[in-house]
């Protein structure tokens, strides 16, 4: 029992993610739950329950500043070697946890002792709140909140869109099935979730007329002002480029795109930044002209620092896409289709929103030509308004605090 002069414990929250972020983190989600914690840690004693996967161990090997457990299991489907296997079943279930993980969560006794004192559980990504109900069990008294990073069913509901081949349209359609159900049972199943625009908003609102999202828009470091009056010459596509998303967007604005760009500006270079690009990929990019793929960099700040002209040419995906906010942050002109401007409320700021190849060429040209500085600048000032760290960290926590002091809501059941 703690004594009168000793400040009073904190609030617990146990935050079950998909995964374990670190500083220097690549890709957007890790980056959004760096920022996520170090934003509640101050109010919060934070446990981060994730399952043991190489990328979640290669973390943990940079020793992050978190207090958190990573989960395994005996089932082959936890190995490395399992996972295309586990991530298959993971899509057949609704795009949930993997089911081994679901049964350590629940056997482990670590993470059923901080779950049990727990005031608040999150949720990080929307595939981890498809244990809401396991995690019920384990903390009848906790407050719940899933941060849908985007929502999924949206992304196979694309997919199965843009499919030309049947089977892959059939089964696009039913992943679309299974995560629309799913989805829907989680977000009935918490008190909060907080999405990142309110285009998600909409779709969750669509999916579970119940529940009441919030929007948050996620928080980003301001970075220095560019250097203007330069000679415009760099477009840059950054990403997780083994992303399937990532990877055919890079390769469309290849074939579709760059040959116009090329053609008009011989001295425009085109950089492909990011982890694990396909083999595909690099046999695309050395038949073009001007074209470098760097894979993996130690920092995205030297690569927007020497950008001219950024491209989001995504075709596919869900949920606010945290490339196209950089270079609002940075001061550069973006050029993106209408699927990288997704959810963004001043994508009007963006040099051009373009699905046709041709008009996002001349687009790109125009921008490199220096027509984007002014749009440039005044878009950097309004996404350090919106996502700038003060701006988030006051909104999640405000979102935090009616949380705890939510009353409780006695024996009602939301299908828990």
């Amino acid at each position: 029992m703690s004594r009168p002069s000793d400040p009073p414990a904190r609030p617990s929250l146990v935050s079950v993610s998909k995964y374990l972020p670190f500083e220097g983190i690549r890709h957007a989600g890790g980056q959004y739950a760096l920022q996520h914690y170090r934003a509640l840690r101050d109010m919060f004693t934070i446990h981060v329950v994730a399952p043991s996967t190489r990328l979640n161990r290669d973390a943990s090997a940079t020793e992050p500043d978190l207090d958190y457990r990573l989960l395994q299991s005996r089932s082959l489907l936890s190995t490395d070697a399992g996972k295309p296997l586990a991530d298959l079943q993971s899509v057949v279930t609704g795009s949930s946890a993997h089911p081994w993980f679901r049964r350590a969560l629940a056997n482990d006794a670590p993470s059923r002792v901080v779950l049990s004192a727990a005031d608040i559980v999150e949720y990080q990504w929307s595939e981890m709140s498809s244990l809401t109900r396991t995690v019920r069990r384990l903390a009848p008294g906790a407050k719940t909140v899933i941060i849908a990073h985007d929502v999924i069913t949206q992304r196979w509901d694309r997919a199965a869109e843009q499919a030309t081949n049947p089977l892959k349209k059939m089964a696009f359609s039913a992943a679309a099935r299974a995560s629309r159900r799913r989805e829907r049972r989680s977000f009935d199943d918490v008190d909060a979730v907080i999405t990142f625009s309110e285009k998600d908003a909409a779709l969750v609102r669509e999916l579970s007329p119940s529940s009441a999202p919030v929007v948050v828009h996620p928080g980003f470091p301001v970075p220095p002002a560019r250097q203007r009056g330069r000679r415009n010459t760099t477009v840059v596509f950054t990403g997780a480029m083994n992303r399937p998303d990532n990877d055919e967007a890079a390769r469309w604005f290849l074939s579709a795109v760059w040959p116009r760009v090329s053609e008009t500006l011989p001295d425009a270079r085109f950089r492909i930044v990011g982890a694990n690009p396909s083999a595909a990929l690099r046999a695309a990019a050395s038949r073009s002209d001007g074209v470098e793929v760097t894979g993996a960099v130690d920092s995205f700040d030297d690569v927007y620092s020497d950008a001219d002209v950024c491209v989001v040419p995504l075709l596919n995906g869900a949920g606010v896409k945290f490339k196209t906010i950089d270079a609002m942050m940075w001061g550069i002109p973006a050029v993106t289709t209408s699927v990288g401007a997704e959810g963004i409320e001043g994508a009007d700021l963006l040099h051009a929103v373009v699905d046709d190849p041709d008009a996002f060429a001349d687009a790109v040209i125009s921008a490199l030509r220096g027509a984007g500085e002014d749009t440039a600048i005044a878009a950097r000032a309004w996404a350090v308004s919106v996502y700038g760290l003060d701006a988030f960290r006051d909104r999640l926590r405000g979102v935090y605090a009616a949380l705890l002091d939510a009353q409780p809501q006695g024996d009602v059941s939301r299908s828990r």
